[in-house]
C-alpha cells in the first residue's frame, strides 16, 4: 500500500491494493480534533470522471455548516428527479428520490449522531459506476463549485468485473466498511472537519 499525504492537515490520499486502514490519531489527538474540527461553511466534494477533455460530474457530497451531511445524484435531464442521501447531526437517515412529499423517502434509519461522541464509520451513499452513465448523465462539473474534486480517470472504470464509489463517514482509526475481497483502486479521506469524510473507489471482486 502507498500512502501519500495531500495534504497533511486535510486529506490522506491511498493508493492500495487491499482495503486500507486508515491511521488513528493518539486518544489526546482524538479529542482535539473532535473539538477544533466543526463546521464553519458548507463543504462540497466533486465525484467526477475525466472524459478527455470533459469533466462529468458523477455525485457529489456536502456537509452543511450545521454538521449535516448529504450526497447527491445529478439528474440535469430531469428537473422531477432530487436523489440524495440524508444523513442529519441528530442521527436521523434516509434516502429520497424526487421533488415530492415525504412519501417517496426510503431507507429510513436512525442511526448514531454525528457530533464529537461519533465513533466507527457509517455509509452515507454507494453507487455502481461506469463510463456509461457518467455519459448520460452529462453533467458537466465546474472544480470552482467545489471544496474538492476526487478526480476518477477511465482507465480507473475499465475492469474485469465493476466499479463502485462509496461516500463514508468514519472516526480516527477507523475505516469504510467494504465487501470481503474487494481491490481499493483509490481512496480520500478529507480531514476538515469531524466526523471525516472518505470517498473509495473499489472493484468489486469475482465469484
Amino acid at each position: 500500500m502507498k500512502t501519500q499525504n495531500a495534504s497533511s492537515d486535510t486529506c490522506l490520499c491511498v493508493t492500495p491494493t487491499s482495503v486500507p486502514l486508515i491511521g488513528a490519531l493518539p486518544t489526546r489527538a482524538n479529542s482535539l480534533w473532535k473539538l477544533k474540527m466543526k463546521v464553519s461553511v458548507d463543504e462540497k466534494y466533486a465525484v467526477a470522471v475525466r472524459d478527455g477533455a470533459r469533466l462529468l460530474l458523477f455525485l457529489w457530497i456536502k456537509r452543511a455548516a450545521t454538521g449535516d451531511l448529504y450526497a447527491f445524484l445529478p439528474r440535469p435531464h430531469c428537473t422531477s428527479i432530487n436523489a440524495h442521501a440524508s444523513y442529519l447531526v441528530d442521527g436521523k437517515y434516509h434516502i429520497k428520490s424526487h421533488n415530492m412529499s415525504g412519501r417517496n423517502k426510503i431507507m429510513y434509519q436512525q442511526r448514531q449522531k454525528t457530533d464529537q461522541h461519533f465513533v466507527g464509520a457509517e455509509n452515507l451513499l454507494e453507487q455502481t459506476i461506469t463510463l456509461s452513465n457518467a455519459r448520460s448523465i452529462g453533467h458537466e462539473c465546474n472544480p470552482t463549485e467545489f471544496s474538492e474534486v476526487f478526480e476518477i480517470s477511465v482507465p480507473e472504470l475499465e475492469t474485469t468485473t465493476y466499479v463502485r464509489v462509496t461516500s463514508d463517514v468514519v472516526s480516527p482509526g477507523h475505516s469504510p466498511n467494504l465487501v470481503p475481497g474487494v481491490r481499493v483502486i483509490r481512496q480520500k479521506e478529507y480531514r476538515h472537519s469531524f466526523p471525516r469524510i472518505v470517498l473509495t473507489l473499489y472493484e468489486m471482486p469475482q465469484f
